[in-house]
């Protein structure tokens, strides 16, 4: 005999009377386990990697935001080779979780003997894989999409062997090196599809070597542009024995270095401008680096050496001259000033930094040493070094810091991170942005109605989009889109200081409740008012915010359930929260509630469910008249809303 019992579920309709207070989320980082104390101060980071196959070897590290990333080789008899084996471990720098990706493939001669094989990570949870491969008797640049879990997704010819391949907001490319010509070839290609792990080429073309006939092409440069692109850099240097028998002119430029930018969403590279030229005969001139000026917006910076033999009271020795070549978008020179170097070291590495200046490294017998320069070159007075154990170093420039690895024990390696000062205190996450609001990680009320970001400097609203996702679950699923739009919609305003820019939030955008967003704001949502030059953004899952039930609906639903108790009256164990709610469409204000009446036990002596569900119906349409109006929770019953009902059937 089966006994039926009915539950009924009632819906009502609240006032939202407070909002949401703001915390943060903190989390533990996997970088700050301690290894060995010796010569780490107290701000420095140390912790051990274990190996768990015998025999690989730490061949190069690459840090992202996200992960530190350690290739491991096993080492060939010849120093230049590799065993044809790929191993990568991947390391979440805040959970502290591995992957292990240990490639079942054995990869071809030409690509570990000498080494030509790098890789990139190319989107969450993948990188790529290029290497170099001969098919019919053409040797070219091959590549595989990998998953972090080791699985080869897909292949793709990149093109000629001896390639540069860099990744950009817009994908990634393949520029060729120049040919007897100058004639560089280059096949862009799209941003990884991640559900499927594939990409396809969706232009190509070429770069040209200024037509120069008493020229020779020395050497080329390839970096990438705030906007998505690539700039394309020639050096040439006279060629003297094409010159004529005429008289020489003095002012003849020896040297000279030409450049193109292939920007986003075009098939053709800009006309090639002159960026530098010299009459010294200089012996050689060389370009290190070109990176983005982040902090001050004015463009890109290349550290360019300058090789020079000088005579006097006939000796002779040569001379090695570092110089910022500075420039902006347009092409226009801005600057050109010496870097001064604090050692008598001939070869040191110099590297820009994130937030501004330089770091020279230089590695002696006893160590590894390092120190700062501002932005003009000067002595910022603030030095490091490794002991001569570390036998690798690398920067982390998103986070101003440098780090060594020694090997500390069979198949152990011991990594130590040292923060940089840095030049501008700005934002952690942007060198080129003060603050935002709500903060990064912030808990918000899902009816906000605007974020705002505060630039260092004044702006002026551009082209690249403000765009706000819900994260997905599912790792190799893209988020959600909510809302975006470009900076020059009009829907953004810039407020007085011409620095903060306020960027309006639809309603439908946060109306999850325990969910998680980022806001990703693209390089080009605004430029800065003096020289019209991008301003970096906000990579994704930087910014995120998160929402949580209203106050009321998560906190407050056993308040409501004792005062209704109290006042119809009931047990509370007759009524219950069903943990549903919703906004109420017509009034983004309110929000929906359901409970639960459980029916009696004993009909003799309880309520049955239909009549509690009337009494407390007649109480909320008379709440101004009777108690309901005077408890805090029920309070905020709007008694004018529809009050609804529905019906469950149990069988036991």
């Amino acid at each position: 005999m089966f006994n039926l019992k009915v539950l009924i579920t009632f819906i009502c309709l609240i006032s939202i009377v407070s909002s949401v207070s703001s915390q943060y989320i903190s989390s533990r980082n996997i970088l700050s386990q301690n290894a060995s104390s010796q010569d780490i101060s107290p701000q420095d980071i140390s912790f051990i990697y274990e190996e768990q196959i015998d025999g690989l070897k730490l061949y190069t590290t690459l840090l992202t935001h996200d992960y530190l990333m350690i290739w491991m080789a096993f080492e060939d008899e010849d120093p230049e080779c590799m065993l044809p084996y790929f191993h990568l471990r991947i390391i979440n720098k805040i959970t502290g979780q591995t992957n292990y990706i240990d490639l079942n493939y054995t990869l071809p001669a030409e690509a570990v003997c000498p080494i030509n094989i790098d890789f990139l990570p190319v989107a969450n949870n993948y990188i790529l894989l290029y290497y170099a491969k001969t098919t019919n008797g053409i040797k070219g640049k091959h590549g595989m999409i990998i998953n972090y879990s080791g699985e080869v997704m897909s292949e793709i010819y990149l093109g000629n062997a001896d390639g540069y391949v860099a990744l950009s907001n817009e994908g990634f490319i393949n520029i060729e090196k120049p040919d007897e010509k100058g004639i560089s070839a280059w096949h862009w290609y799209s941003s990884l599809n991640i559900e499927t792990g594939e990409v396809v080429e969706h232009s190509s073309g070429e770069f040209h070597v200024p037509n120069l006939p008493s020229y020779t092409l020395v050497d080329s440069l390839n970096f990438n542009l705030l906007d998505g692109g690539f700039g394309f850099l020639y050096i040439l240097k006279y060629d003297e024995t094409k010159e004529s028998p005429v008289t020489k002119d003095p002012n003849l430029q020896y040297w000279r270095i030409y450049m193109s930018f292939l920007k986003v969403k075009t098939d053709l590279p800009t006309k090639l401008s002159l960026l530098y030229e010299t009459t010294q005969k200089l012996n050689n001139i060389s370009l290190k680096s070109c990176t983005l000026t982040y902090y001050h917006a004015e463009g890109y910076i290349c550290v360019m050496t300058l090789n020079n033999t000088i005579t006097n009271n006939n000796n002779s020795w040569t001379e090695i001259n570092y110089y910022q070549l500075g420039f902006l978008s347009t092409g226009a020179l801005i600057r050109l000033e010496i870097i001064p170097t604090l050692t008598n070291i001939p070869n040191f590495d110099l590297r820009a930094l994130y937030y501004g200046g330089f770091i020279v490294i230089y590695q002696n017998a006893t160590a590894i040493d390092f120190y700062l320069l501002d932005d003009n070159g000067n002595d910022m007075q603030s030095r490091g070094s490794f002991r001569p154990e570390f036998f690798h170093y690398n920067t982390f420039r998103l986070i101003n810091t440098i780090f060594g690895v020694k090997e500390q024990a069979k198949n152990k390696l011991e990594f130590l991170f040292k923060p940089l000062p840095k030049l501008k205190q700005v934002s952690e996450f942007s060198p080129a942005i003060e603050s935002v609001k709500p903060s990064i990680n912030e808990v918000i009320d899902p009816l906000i109605k605007e974020i705002t970001i505060k630039y260092t400097i004044p702006v002026k609203l551009f082209t690249g989009n403000v765009s706000i996702f819900q994260f997905n679950d599912d790792k190799y699923k893209p988020g959600l889109l909510r809302q975006t739009f470009s900076g020059d919609s009009k829907l953004c305003t810039i407020g007085s200081d011409n620095r903060t820019v306020h960027i309006p939030i639809f309603e439908s955008t946060f109306n999850q409740q325990n969910s998680t967003y980022y806001v990703l704001v693209e390089n080009n949502f605004v430029i800065s008012q003096e020289r019209d030059e991008p301003l970096i953004g906000i990579r994704k899952n930087i910014w995120t915010l998160s929402t949580k039930p209203l106050k009321m609906a998560q906190h407050s639903d056993s308040n409501m359930i004792q005062e209704f108790a109290k006042v119809i009256p009931v047990t509370e164990q007759r009524l219950s929260a069903s943990g549903k709610w919703q906004y109420d469409p017509t009034s983004p204000k309110k929000v929906l509630l359901s409970f639960n009446i459980i029916e009696a036990k004993d009909h003799t002596i309880e309520l049955n469910s239909r009549i509690i569900f009337d009494d407390i119906s007649t109480l909320i349409k008379k709440k101004g008249f009777t108690a309901l109006s005077f408890n805090e929770y029920t309070s905020l019953i709007d008694e004018s809303a529809p009050f609804t009902m529905t019906r469950k059937r149990l069988y036991q």
